[in-house]
């Protein structure tokens, strides 16, 4: 993956810049990589557009190529703002990254853990990068809390608005990511309050063999109530 920008301020050139879709995948891109204070401008078509950096999950993407690890971290907050029923909704996104600590106060507004987010957008698919994964991988598991929250129902709690119900969406739920259950049954072995850790996906390589590939760059959402409670009307919130 190039670097984003040659000279710290102009975005490489790029066809996104086009069309208002693209558009907008680059503004959640850059606000996922870049700290907030950081922007970078392109020019399409005789307009210029800005993008504001927020989050800072991989702010060296400004001076040289995105390693993999970073692009897994991108890729996890790019899903972690997909919506499927296409409403904007504030958001608390949680994980083991500096640039994912929370303080008291967002953790008191935001208490519905809802799912978790990882993969690779940015591999072609089918290639392998160097931490084995075969991209281009998108998945999400149901927290859980979401878990607890639903009654163990996984029909109640599979993440509808994130499009993996739907037959034309490329991202896979996995189920719950800490199956309180049947805990053999996790996608994700390791859980603490930062989120989780080797959250496991498992693949099909080209030659038919099935082989489990682990994610360390885990985001998790979580929502207020009220939004919780419009997602997931056959749930109860845990918290007030």
């Amino acid at each position: 993956m190039s670097r984003i920008t040659a000279d710290g301020r102009t975005l490489a050139a790029t066809d996104l810049l086009r069309g208002e879709d693209g558009r907008e995948l680059l503004r959640y891109t850059i606000a996922c990589a870049l700290p907030e204070g950081k922007s970078l401008v392109g020019e399409a078509d005789g307009t210029t557009y800005k993008f504001e950096g927020r989050i800072g999950l991989a702010p060296d993407w400004l001076r040289a190529p995105l390693p993999e690890k970073a692009q897994r971290w991108v890729t996890a907050c790019l899903l972690a703002h997909v919506n499927g029923y296409g409403v904007e909704v504030a958001i608390s996104l949680r994980g083991r990254h500096p640039a994912l600590t929370t303080d008291s106060a967002e953790r008191l507004a935001y208490q519905q853990e809802e799912i978790s987010f990882f993969g690779n957008v940015f591999q072609p698919l089918g290639k392998r990068d160097e931490l084995g994964d075969i991209g281009s991988r998108m998945y999400a598991c149901g927290g859980a809390l979401l878990q607890l929250s639903c009654a163990g129902n996984e029909t109640n709690f599979a993440p509808e608005r994130t499009c993996a119900s739907k037959d034309d969406c490329n991202l896979t739920f996995l189920g719950p990511c800490r199956d309180l259950t049947a805990p053999k049954d996790s996608v994700c072995k390791n859980a603490s309050l930062e989120g989780y850790e080797r959250c496991e996906a498992t693949v099909t390589t080209a030659g038919g063999k099935s082989m489990k590939t682990p994610y360390d760059e885990v985001v998790t959402v979580f929502l207020r109530r009220p939004d919780f409670s419009a997602f997931y009307p056959l749930c109860t919130p845990l918290f007030p």
